[in-house]
């Protein structure tokens, strides 16, 4: 019987993607099929070890950095390839909040996206920054510092992601500073005490007669600055109206392709929330009239225990809350009276006294400005800081990660209440008589 040839394997046939191992004289030789290329070729990885277990334990590890990304011809990849990688990876976030990541991604990658992720530089990343604090965005006006800060954010995640992944052994996002910002930071569109007064008033008068579903929702969101898709993923277990307090322990938001139930933005977004009397009226007649509405519907109703729901009991869309507040917003003109004045006015389907009241708080004041869900958030913590609550309670509420995050966002604002308490211990010591030193006066 002839000799086997040591170069003839000795290990039995293994499936795809298994590997193989066999002996060669006094070494081991193991080689593995990692998957295929675009033009159909195979993508191999083979070695040898001093031992069957060590060839074994070689090729377990090629397999397990193929899966992680680290296979692949490391040197060729990209900056926007591994960058698509990494944003796939973020499974502890909504796919919504993913591609927002992505998009931010975007506005570096029209810059750095075709150079070698192993080729980027400090100095390219200092550049890019400069570049992007002078980029023109829709409507002419410059990148806003806070958009800046968070594709610098997103690049730091990545880079340092690809340094754990050792496709690099340098960040070069080290040393890497946003350009200092020519104007401070902006919380959004905030509303004064004025304009948050007149949001009361003319969104109580509009939901009174019937036209407003939304504003118990929206009243919610601007009295204790919850987010949008925190609002609209309430449900009764998470509120206390005895207690007057709130649990924020999911959200709503629209994803990529359906509405999404899932878990607050971060773990600090998962907080107790206490409410103020007037919120706890106002949903103390919502729980209510909601109680009348299910007795309504009978077996029509669907339980959900959702806070603000459909007059069927069903989740609200969360693009609901938005045209909720485009229509308070433009029900605020006094203006929107005249456009109402015909006979298939909606008016007309409103009850007399109620009817009186809506007229007289859309003529008490003027329009507010265009605001989004969001605002209402940032009104809550801009109004509250400058009623002297402090900047670690206010951060709290919000379910900010940081304090510095807070501060960050609303500096302007404390900076113009700091500059309007500046106390003058001199004011009132009436000048020393010349040639009488001040001390002796």
């Amino acid at each position: 019987m002839p000799r086997k040839k040591p170069e003839e394997r000795k290990s039995k046939e293994r499936g795809n993607g298994e590997g193989t191992v066999w002996q060669v004289g006094t070494v081991y030789r193991w080689q593995v099929t990692l998957g295929y290329k675009t033009d159909g070729k195979r993508i191999t990885r083979s070695g040898r070890a001093p031992s069957k277990k060590a060839a074994h334990e070689a090729m377990n590890k090629v397999q397990a950095d193929y899966s992680r990304g680290l296979i692949g011809e490391p040197a060729r990849v990209t900056v926007a390839e591994y960058a698509g990688r990494w944003q796939r990876r973020q499974l502890q976030v909504t796919p919504r909040t993913a591609n927002q990541y992505g998009e931010e991604l975007a506005y570096a990658l029209e810059h750095i996206g075709d150079m070698r992720l192993q080729d980027v530089r400090p100095h390219h990343m200092k550049d890019l920054m400069v570049t992007l604090s002078e980029r023109k965005m829709h409507g002419g006006a410059v990148m806003s510092p806070r958009t800046q800060a968070r594709v610098l954010t997103r690049l730091r995640s990545v880079f340092r992601e690809a340094v754990t992944d050792q496709i690099i052994y340098v960040n070069p996002m080290d040393g890497v500073r946003q350009v200092k910002a020519a104007r401070p930071m902006t919380s959004g569109e905030a509303l004064d005490f004025d304009q948050a007064a007149r949001l009361h008033t003319v969104g109580t008068a509009l939901h009174a007669a019937g036209l407003c579903r939304q504003w118990p929702a929206i009243f919610t969101a601007v009295s204790v600055g919850l987010r949008r898709g925190e609002v609209m993923g309430l449900t009764w277990q998470d509120v206390d109206l005895e207690r007057g307090v709130l649990r924020v322990r999911q959200t709503r938001v629209m994803g990529l392709e359906e509405i999404e139930t899932g878990n607050p933005k971060t773990t600090n977004s998962r907080r107790d929330v206490h409410l103020p009397a007037s919120l706890v009226a106002v949903l103390l007649d919502h729980r209510a009239a909601q109680d009348k509405e299910r007795y309504t519907a009978g077996t029509a109703w669907t339980d959900t225990g959702a806070v603000f729901a459909t007059a069927l009991g069903g989740w609200t869309h969360p693009a609901n809350m938005e045209r909720g507040v485009k229509l308070l917003v433009d029900w605020s003109d006094p203006a929107r009276l005249e456009e109402q004045s015909g006979k298939r006015s909606v008016l007309q389907g409103v009850a007399r006294d109620k009817r009186a009241a809506l007229v007289a708080a859309v003529k008490s004041g003027d329009k507010l400005p265009s605001i989004s869900p969001h605002d209402l958030r940032h009104t809550f913590a801009t109004l509250a800081l400058r009623r002297g609550v402090p900047v670690e309670v206010v951060s709290k509420v919000l379910g900010h990660a940081r304090v510095s995050i807070t501060l960050d966002v609303y500096r302007h604002v404390l900076d113009n209440e700091r500059r309007a308490l500046v106390v003058d211990l001199f004011d009132a010591v009436p000048p020393a008589p010349v040639g009488v030193p001040a001390a002796l006066n």
